[in-house]
């Protein structure tokens, strides 16, 4: 008869042979219980949402929500059909492919209309042709009150081997109150606007006002740091 008994020592055997079997078991449960919550849920239209994913390994939106409220009530004088501005965090990382396989998934239902994103996830996006060119915008003077240097990327057609460099984002890296408020890593990071969101114009409004809501959040952090500092009378 086969030994049957429990030991320390089968049980680690056992993990060390089919240790990844389980992990792309977890990785594709994960991935399912997204898109089953994405494609089930009570949802607004998307042409009637802004939904600014922040993706990196690690973004928490709670702090950002007084913005997204801001953003909401300020962009319906521009849209008034808009119901919903909501930032939502995407773990995205380069040590694990479940994230890449959340970003496409999104991605492919048209979910998410800008993003603040790490150099891996812009790289991504990039590569799957899924952002706006932005050249047009900012040449027109689009966040142009603002310290955010434009990021030209290049992509080359399969067929063809013709080139094309385009603006594909903004750098985040002197938006420091990103960071500062427990909300996301700025540095080495980008802002961008996703080509299949269905409101693009609606979106780059919010944006407007998300970057001054953050730029006074900011304001305000420096002068109460500097209240703090003032050396009594």
């Amino acid at each position: 008869m086969p030994d049957t008994k429990f030991s320390w020592r089968g049980l680690r055997e056992h993990l060390r042979k089919y240790f990844w079997i389980y992990l792309v078991a977890i990785g594709l449960s994960l991935v399912g219980t997204s898109l089953l919550w994405t494609t089930t849920r009570p949802r607004v239209p998307n042409e009637q949402n802004v939904i600014v994913f922040m993706a990196d390994a690690y973004s928490n939106s709670i702090p950002l929500e007084d913005v997204a409220r801001d953003m909401l009530e300020r962009t319906k004088e521009f849209d008034d059909t808009l119901m919903e501005v909501e930032f939502q965090s995407l773990q995205y990382s380069d040590q694990d492919y479940s994230g890449p396989m959340l970003l496409m998934t999104r991605l492919a239902v048209g979910e998410g209309d800008a993003f603040l994103a790490s150099q891996v996830v812009m790289d991504s996006l990039v590569q799957s042709d899924a952002l706006v060119r932005l050249d047009e915008s900012v040449a027109g003077g689009w966040l142009a009150e603002y310290p955010l240097e434009p990021y030209y990327a290049t992509v080359v057609d399969e067929e063809t081997g013709e080139s094309e460099t385009y603006l594909a984002g903004l750098r985040l890296d002197e938006v420091d109150v990103l960071a500062s408020i427990g909300a996301f890593n700025n540095e080495g990071a980008f802002l961008c606007v996703a080509g299949n969101g269905g409101n693009v114009e609606t979106t780059m409004k919010a944006l407007e006002y998300m970057m001054e809501d953050l730029m006074a959040l900011s304001t305000e952090e420096s002068d109460a740091g500097t209240e703090n500092t003032e050396p009594a009378a």
